[in-house]
Order: C-alpha cells, then sequence, then structure tokens
C-alpha cells in the first residue's frame, strides 16, 4: 500500500503543481483572490478588496494564500498563491485513497483516485486560484474521516471531522453544515442508528467546531457590525440560495454540465449509481457515498444560482461509484461504453490532425501531439473491450487524460496565457498613472486589473453613469479602464475624455482613456 500511495502522490504532484507557475492570474475570479490577499497584511481580521470590505467569505482561504506567499515569498505569485489550492487538491485524494482502501480494498481505491485526479473539472481546479478546490476537499475530507470512524471505530477521524467542517464552514460559511450535516443523518437513518450523537465525542467535536467559527465572526462583527454578517451569511448564502444575482439556471442545467466536466468518467457512472442503487441493504460502505452524491446534487440543482464548479464537492463520491463499475461482473456495459469512447477518440484524433485552422495556429504542435494520442487510445480501448480487460480501458483513459494535462501544463497554459492574462494591458496602464493621479474601472468589478496596475482604483458599476458625473465634478483629472462596448456609454458622462490606449485581450476590448476637465 505504500508503494501505491507514494506512486498516486507523485502523479498528482505532477498534475496539480508542475509549470504552476507558467500563467499570469485570470479574471475573473483569480484577480479577485490575489488582490484580497495582498490586501490581508493592512488588515487580517476584515478582508478587503480594492480598499474597501470584501464580505462574500470567511477569511480561511485568504490566510491560506497569504501565509503561502510569504513561505514561498522566491517563487512568483501566479505559483506561491496557488500552492495552498493545489495542495487542497492533493490532500483530499490521498485521503481518499487511504479511506476507500480499508474499505473496499486497494485496487478499487486506487481506481477511484486515478478517476477523481484525472475529471477535468478536479484537474483544473486544483491549479486555479479559487476558494471551491480548498472548500470542496475540507467538506469532502470531513465526510471520509466520519465515514473512517463510522465503519472503523477510531476516535481520531471523529474529531478531524468536526475539525475539518469547522475549516470548512471558515472557508465558505454555512455551505459547509448544509452539505455536510444531511449526509451523515441520512445515513445514520438509513442504518437505523443514531446512538452515534450521544457519545461524550460529540459534544467534544461541537464544543472544537465552534471553537474555529465563533472567534472570527465576533471579531468581525465589533469591528465591521451586523451588515458585514449579514453580507458573509444571509446574503451570500440564502439569498443566493432562493433568488441568485447572477448565474440563474435551470434546474437541470448540471445534467447538461456535468458530463462534461466529469468526461469521459461520465459515461461509467450511471452503471456505478446502478450498482450503489442495487447494493443498498448489503453494501452500507457504498450506500453512504451514494447519499453523499444525490444530496449534494439535488441541493445545488434547487438552488437557483449555478456554476459547474459547485460539482467539486461531489467528485469524490462520484468517483468511488465509477470505480465499482469496472470492477464488476457487468462488462457488457462497460464494453458498450469502450466502443462509444473508441469511436469519439478516432474522430478527435482525425479532426485534431487534419483540420487545419488560421486560428490559433501556434496550438498546431500540441493539436498533432493529441491528436496522435487519441488514435492510440482509440485503439487500445477498442483492443481492450474486445478483451474484456475493462480495468485496462480505465487505465487507458487515465494515461490520456494525464498525458494531455501535462502537455496543457508544459506548453498550452503558456500559449493560451496571451490570450487570456490582461497583465501587457495593465503594465502599459501602469505608465500613465502618476502618483497622484486617481483611476477608475468603470463595469463589474474584475481584481486582476487593481492587482496587475499595482493601484487602488475608484469601482463605478457598469451603467451607472450618474456616478461618473460626480467624479467628473469632483476631479479634474482621472483615468478610465473599461471594455470598448462600454466607452461610448462612459463617454456620454465624461465629455472632455480622450481615448489614450486600447488593446485586445482574448475575446474582450479594453480601453484606458484620460479625462481632463476642459480649461484644467
Amino acid at each position: 500500500m505504500k508503494k501505491i500511495f507514494l506512486i498516486t502522490c507523485i502523479i498528482a504532484v505532477l498534475l496539480f503543481f508542475s509549470n504552476i507557475q507558467s500563467r499570469d492570474f485570470w479574471a475573473p475570479d483569480e484577480g479577485d483572490f490575489a488582490q484580497i490577499t495582498k490586501e490581508l497584511g493592512d488588515n487580517l481580521i476584515v478582508p478587503h478588496l480594492n480598499g474597501k470590505p470584501y464580505g462574500e467569505k470567511p477569511p480561511l482561504f485568504y490566510y491560506l494564500n497569504y501565509l503561502s506567499a510569504k513561505v514561498f515569498s522566491p517563487l512568483r505569485d501566479e505559483a506561491s498563491m496557488r500552492i495552498p489550492t493545489a495542495l487542497a487538491a492533493l490532500l483530499a485524494a490521498l485521503l481518499l485513497l487511504y479511506v476507500a482502501s480499508r474499505s473496499f480494498g486497494e485496487k478499487e481505491a486506487l481506481l477511484a483516485t486515478l478517476i477523481l485526479i484525472s475529471s477535468p473539472l478536479y484537474y483544473w481546479q486544483a491549479r486555479y486560484l479559487q476558494v471551491d478546490m480548498v472548500f470542496a476537499a475540507l467538506v469532502a475530507s470531513s465526510l471520509l474521516c466520519f465515514f473512517r470512524f463510522y465503519h472503523q471505530g477510531k476516535r481520531l477521524p471523529y474529531i478531524l471531522f468536526y475539525v475539518l467542517a469547522g475549516l470548512a464552514f471558515m472557508t465558505k460559511g454555512p455551505l459547509a453544515v448544509i452539505l455536510i450535516l444531511p449526509v451523515i443523518l441520512i445515513y445514520c437513518w438509513s442504518q437505523r442508528d443514531l446512538r452515534i450523537f450521544k457519545r461524550k465525542e460529540t459534544a467534544i467535536g461541537i464544543c472544537i467546531f465552534l471553537l474555529i467559527i465563533v472567534p472570527w465572526y465576533l471579531l468581525v462583527y465589533v469591528k465591521e457590525g451586523f451588515p458585514y454578517l449579514q453580507e458573509n451569511i444571509i446574503h451570500q448564502n440564502i439569498t443566493r440560495f432562493f433568488d441568485a444575482w447572477s448565474h440563474k439556471r435551470p434546474i437541470y442545467y448540471y445534467f447538461t454540465t456535468l458530463p462534461l466536466d466529469y468526461f469521459p468518467w461520465s459515461l461509467f457512472l450511471p452503471m456505478g449509481i446502478y450498482l450503489a442503487v442495487k447494493g443498498w441493504k448489503d453494501d452500507p460502505g457504498m450506500r453512504f457515498f451514494l447519499i453523499w452524491f444525490l444530496w449534494m446534487f439535488l441541493f445545488f440543482s434547487l438552488s437557483s444560482g449555478k456554476i459547474s464548479k459547485y460539482m467539486i464537492p461531489l467528485l469524490p463520491a462520484m468517483a468511488l461509484m465509477t470505480a465499482r463499475a469496472f470492477t464488476t461482473e457487468h462488462k457488457k456495459y462497460v464494453f458498450y461504453v469502450s466502443a462509444l469512447l473508441a469511436t469519439i477518440f478516432l474522430a478527435l484524433g482525425i479532426i485534431l490532425i487534419a483540420v487545419k485552422t488560421a486560428m490559433y495556429g501556434e496550438f498546431r504542435p500540441e493539436r498533432i501531439a493529441i491528436g496522435i494520442l487519441s488514435l492510440l487510445v482509440a485503439t487500445g480501448i477498442a483492443w481492450s473491450a474486445l478483451l474484456k480487460r475493462t480495468e485496462a480501458v480505465a487505465c487507458i483513459l487515465f494515461v490520456f487524460l494525464s498525458m494531455t494535462y501535462m502537455t496543457a501544463n508544459i506548453w498550452i497554459y503558456d500559449k493560451l496565457n496571451h490570450y487570456k492574462s490582461p497583465r501587457a494591458f495593465c503594465e502599459k496602464v501602469s505608465h500613465y498613472l502618476q502618483k497622484d493621479t486617481p483611476w477608475v474601472y468603470y463595469g463589474s468589478m474584475r481584481g486582476v486589473y487593481i492587482y496587475y496596475t499595482g493601484k487602488q482604483a475608484i469601482h463605478v458599476d457598469e451603467h451607472r453613469t450618474g456616478e461618473l458625473q460626480q467624479l467628473r465634478q469632483r476631479l479634474d483629472e482621472f483615468y478610465l479602464v473599461t471594455r470598448k462596448r462600454d466607452i461610448g456609454e462612459a463617454r456620454k458622462a465624461l465629455t472632455d475624455t480622450d481615448i489614450v490606449l486600447e488593446e485586445k485581450i482574448g475575446d474582450t476590448e479594453m480601453v484606458l482613456a484620460r479625462y481632463r476637465k476642459h480649461g484644467g
């Protein structure tokens, strides 16, 4: 088991950490979190973004980034600040391997872990500066510790369950309890066993949980008052669930995104779910992971606001059920899915190699490499399926995904950065900004522009031209950064405005304009 653990750890480190500094921070979220971390040094209690209190999340994620940036200060911020996210993904995967091996055997545990670390959503979020992976890792680790305690009777995992749940709460608020507690209650009810909540360790665990979360909330209440807590707890959780102000999607949304975010493993998941349902009475261990998956999927589907990254906490449970599909006697299902995958990879290989496009021509070598790999994978899957070697199919898929990800880590992201990063534009903007000259960011807040210009901005949301007119009355001169599509609207409020810089970042055209009061 030690050798399996070590090899899995090395593979995950290569996937999550290799060349992690190869790209800059990208909008919309990475720059926000980087800037909040940067400003945390001025106020360790209340996170700030662009000089204003930021109440969307509790501070643990920012603390981890801040500490990492200090410890790994010789590295670029783009590397040091991403380390906590990658490390959280790594530790959660290794914990899944450890816990599952004790209940389901080494083979199934290893396969589940490899499926998890190679699923597109998990891999991508492990390398992205965003709170969701750290939160998901803490939620998953908390549930895994409870599972370990319940089935092996170890006391330490039960205490760790509360510690990790408390840390998850300090990462994204009450959502941690909403995701974790129903899984525990439903599972214990299905076991006809609620005596666990009468154990003395439960009282100790609850005290530890409260000890983790209460001090910061008290401190922030003293500093900022009730409005900050209202934003953090009520607005960001209850209001977002019932009436989200962004990302409103239909109830079936995740049926359209999860199959791609979990591809190609998503094709094997239905069989895994079927086997878990079939073994509801006889396999209480797998029942726990089925409840985990079903509750979280239902909760996020009922929420009015939906983003694909919200599915990350489900992935460990999905991976374990998917692994079961490869290790049972239901080889006919795997055979037909493998035939479909072989066809898909054959078509993908032909398209990547044969079809030439003028757009993004610099990616041609990587396209050919992945295309050739796709053809080899199609052949390998077809051959393994014919021989009914279902586990070989899983290994081939894992190797393909890992090699594709490593290609992206080493070459693709570096090239893609040219289209996604606002850094070059911000550096040009910073040359125009004199020490005392204010600048305005007009539009939906993007912290990445604050971060790379190195100077806080006056933020005005799009369409609020009245605020621009107030600035015109108050200031004789300032610079304005906005999207080109919004500059016409801004210039109606700021008549004495000249465009001094235009640059395209991906599909978005950005503009730097200068306002100078007439006669100034």
